[in-house]
């Protein structure tokens, strides 16, 4: 640290010297306690030959901050904020120790420590130039995390006082990108999506290089479109939180949860080859069996039935389960029902909850393979009151008829559409169905799996 042993300390008087030099001896006899290792033996013996070096007293203060840290050890950390502060007093201001010294009041803070470590990391955050702020989280941060964790423990769910602590942050530092990110999601999660979505673009203000900023902006499109249950209602969402996801990828390009964001976004405008390109792109990035797997289901929704199969067997060869939904689901859409019967077989055994959805599949995919029905409606969890008016249909207490007229949004009329449209295909009424499930596609609810199996039902009769 050359920095700090740039200019000799100034004379110490015999008294002084006396109290430093006790001092340091109680200091290094804490630290053999502590970490006897050779490295700390060392560094002792050479702060006893050198009493004029701070430099092996700065090396000390380093290695027991960044142990304290990771050992959660308050003792230790102590005696890192001894021995930093002994540095300090002899060359004031130096960057390097009050950096150490701001890590100690920092984690501090950040684990309800030390009554006063807050006021003692807003003492030294001031001292930094500007230009490290943003490389840093302000002492408010630490703050924050330290109260959610209080209030989690409490049980007692404050959001105002936790939004007052992240303003407070931006006032600290307002190039730091972690402080709007964490308000917006407070702000989210009150519904608060104007507050959330302006408070992220003023962090781009003063931040527009935070590829986190642009992503949490995108999410938050996409949070408010989905809100309603039907994220196809609000295509200007769609369309922004796409646009905001662009902005990101520049910055952050090898971020394959950014790709596969910006690919949704794509499929939901019907954008199709765009969407897929992303995809392709974040396989790429790390071709795992979850991005493999959702890229063939990606390709299966859009009627590409063999090159979904040929990526479904990649994801399987690194560890992809027929336990999950997606590989009984990639079989209906193409009208393997066999496959698709052992798939869902798996996925029922590996599950203990089910919804309305997997009580249609089960009937369906038995209807079609000619097997034996897994579920039955006493296991079923309804969460919305279009759940349980499509449940209602599907056991013959609601028509047709009301059950149309409890669809409101496009999503909900695309299932009404399919489902009834499937109903009417087991009764012969061929005709209906086919009327049916031609209005289920032109919902353009693109993700929805009730399109594809529509499609097929379309071609193959």
């Amino acid at each position: 640290m050359s920095s700090v042993t740039s200019a000799k300390p100034a004379e110490k008087n015999s008294a002084a010297a006396s109290v430093s030099s006790h001092k340091m001896a109680r200091y290094f006899q804490e630290s053999k306690k502590i970490n006897g290792s050779a490295t700390v033996n060392t560094l002792i013996q050479n702060a006893l030959k050198d009493p004029e070096n701070t430099e092996p007293l700065y090396a000390l203060g380093y290695l027991h901050m960044q142990h304290g840290i990771s050992a959660k050890s308050a003792q230790e950390l102590e005696l890192a904020e001894a021995y930093l502060n002994e540095v300090l007093t002899q060359f004031p201001g130096n960057q390097s120790v009050l950096q150490a010294l701001y890590n100690i009041y920092y984690d501090n803070t950040l684990r309800n420590r030390d009554a006063n470590a807050y006021e003692k990391a807003k003492a030294i955050f001031i001292q930094f130039p500007d230009s490290l702020h943003s490389q840093m989280n302000p002492p408010s941060l630490a703050r924050f995390a330290a109260t959610t964790v209080q209030q989690e423990k409490d049980h007692q769910t404050d959001h105002q006082a936790l939004r007052d602590i992240l303003l407070q942050a931006i006032h600290e530092s307002p190039e730091t990108d972690n402080s709007y990110i964490h308000l917006a999601r407070l702000y989210r999660e009150d519904r608060y999506f104007a507050l959330a979505i302006a408070t992220l673009k003023l962090g781009v203000e003063n931040n527009a290089s935070s590829a986190a900023l642009y992503e949490a902006i995108g999410d938050t499109y996409t949070k408010r479109a989905d809100v309603s249950g039907c994220n196809y209602e609000h295509t200007s969402d769609i369309r922004n939180a796409g646009k905001y996801y662009q902005l990101a990828i520049p910055l952050n390009p090898d971020d394959q949860a950014l790709h596969f964001s910006l690919s949704q976004t794509f499929f939901d405008q019907n954008l199709n080859q765009l969407g897929l390109n992303e995809a392709q792109i974040a396989v790429a990035i790390k071709p795992s069996r979850e991005s493999i797997s959702l890229n063939a289901q990606n390709l299966s929704t859009l009627g590409y039935n063999q090159q979904a199969l040929t990526l479904l067997e990649q994801a399987i060869a690194q560890g992809y389960s027929n336990k999950d939904a997606g590989y009984h689901e990639i079989y209906m859409n193409k009208g393997d029902w066999q496959n698709a019967a052992s798939g869902f077989d798996s996925y029922v055994k590996n599950q203990d909850r089910f919804s309305v959805y997997d009580l249609i599949k089960s009937d369906m995919i038995a209807q079609q393979a000619q097997v034996q029905s897994w579920l039955s409606s006493q296991k079923i969890t309804l969460s919305n009151t279009w759940e349980k008016a499509l449940f209602n249909y599907w056991n013959e207490n609601l028509s047709a008829d009301d059950l149309k007229k409890q669809a409101i949004t496009s999503c909900e009329k695309t299932e009404y559409y399919f489902y009834t449209g499937y109903k009417d295909l087991l009764a012969g009424n061929k005709t209906q169905a086919k009327t049916k499930f031609t209005a289920a596609i032109n919902q353009n609810t693109y993700r929805f799996i009730e399109r594809p199996l529509a499609r097929y039902f379309l071609e193959r009769d």
